[in-house]
């Protein structure tokens, strides 16, 4: 509970992990739970099982790590963004902690995790000229999850997992209208998410001539409809009064896609790895109600069915030799069709990652670098094309706090 308090502190202190224009719509931008060495990676994780490391995308994973050891992982964002429309070209800065989470054992063939991740992220503000005045928008806000997480190998080889998530935060959405003449006005709306999340996973890794180890991982969430209360308000600037509000149960308006999650790896002697993941949720079947609109206009079919696949690899030249044979060094690539359908046009993210882990003095606990490269755009209309340059800085910690020392 201690750490669950302190990372709802930091997350409330953080400032927001997104600026996009594309935010303002659905939920905002999803987060894929990838934590240290796989934001190198290219984003996988659903067949990647690491003593040393965290692994939040597959639960199953969690069991794993040795019977004597604490896992302890923090990861931070700088995020310059450049948005391109015509001829206009606008830069923006932002940064975020992005995670705490931990992880521990429960037994020698069980293990546990709990800590806080970001689900979606809403960050942006811009401005329209229009007839007798100007409209600009402007929103903020996330979906975080705190998750408790179980892990147990069934037999050799072959795990399970499951994770219990949280879902709370407020995404606010505002519209100020300045007319040449006249009182301004703000229409916000705000989603007050307080919801809890099922995810579920299996791992099963085959191993032969001690050097080679190839793992199949499979994840599932269900849909389900998302709770929590929905706010509307259009404020009178020149008044000071509220001229109409109104309060939405999310209930029966909105929900949340199920998740198809399916990855393979392979792994070399504990020195290189290469994993492949595929991603699936059917947003198309989700209810969204567009308050935005003025009035409620719940259905379906307003998002996009998500695809995202992704590669990477990880290389250490060396498990015992000088300091630089012991840097894993790690790339990826990835696809994504967002859920987002924006104006009719699916919104498109291609991106290529690379980064280091760098052993600390016991060479368990590592501080882990990744640089990511985004390009999102719509198609066919082109809109607004954003360029994502981003810096991720996490340290595991490894420590051997259950093993109890002998004396003579």
């Amino acid at each position: 509970m201690l750490l669950i308090g302190l990372s709802i502190g930091l997350a409330a202190w953080a400032q927001n992990g997104t600026t996009s224009p594309y935010s303002r719509f659905g939920y905002g931008i999803l987060g894929d739970n990838a934590i240290g060495a796989q934001r190198a990676m290219g984003g996988v994780g659903y067949a990647l099982h690491n003593n040393r490391q965290i692994n939040v995308m597959n639960p199953a994973s969690y069991a794993s790590m040795d019977s004597l050891t604490f896992l302890f992982d923090i990861g931070l964002t700088y995020q310059n963004t450049t948005t391109r429309e015509g001829t206009l070209k606008e830069n923006k800065q932002s940064g975020s902690i992005d995670y705490i989470v931990m992880q521990f054992p429960l037994g020698r063939h069980m293990a546990g995790s709990v800590g806080l991740l970001p689900y979606s992220n809403v960050g942006y503000s811009f401005a329209n000229a229009i007839d007798n005045g100007t409209d600009s928008r402007s929103g903020e806000g996330n979906i975080s999850q705190a998750y408790v997480g179980v892990s147990g190998n069934l037999f050799k080889g072959f795990s399970i997992g499951a994770n219990i998530s949280y879902l709370f935060g407020t995404l606010t959405n505002a519209n100020t209208v300045v007319p040449a003449s006249g009182s301004s006005g703000i229409f916000e709306t705000d989603l007050k998410v307080r919801d809890f999340h099922l995810q579920f996973g299996a791992q099963y890794a085959i191993e032969w001539n001690k050097k080679h180890t190839l793992t199949l991982g499979v994840v599932y969430s269900p849909c389900k409809a998302l709770l929590g209360k929905a706010y509307t308000s259009t404020y009178d600037v020149g008044s000071s009064t509220v001229t109409d509000a109104d309060t939405l149960n999310m209930k029966n308006h909105y929900s949340l896609a199920s998740t198809y999650g399916g990855g393979i790896s392979y792994n070399y002697d504990k020195r290189l790895t290469v994993a492949a993941d595929v991603t699936y949720q059917n947003w198309a079947d989700a209810k969204f109600t567009n308050l935005n609109a003025g009035k409620l206009q719940t259905s379906t079919g307003q998002f996009n069915n998500r695809l995202k696949v992704a590669v990477g690899a990880e290389f250490r030249p060396k498990t015992m030799g000088n300091y630089f044979e012991r840097i894993n060094y790690r790339a990826g690539l990835f696809y994504n069709r967002s859920y987002l359908k924006i104006n009719g046009n699916d919104m498109n993210e291609i991106g290529a990652t690379c980064g280091f882990g760098f052993p600390l003095a016991t060479d368990k606990s590592v501080v882990n670098v990744a640089f990511e490269y985004i390009n999102r755009r719509c198609s066919p209309v082109k809109l607004i094309t954003e360029d994502h340059f981003r810096i991720s800085v996490s340290l595991t910690f490894n420590e051997m706090w259950f093993w109890q020392r002998k004396f003579e």
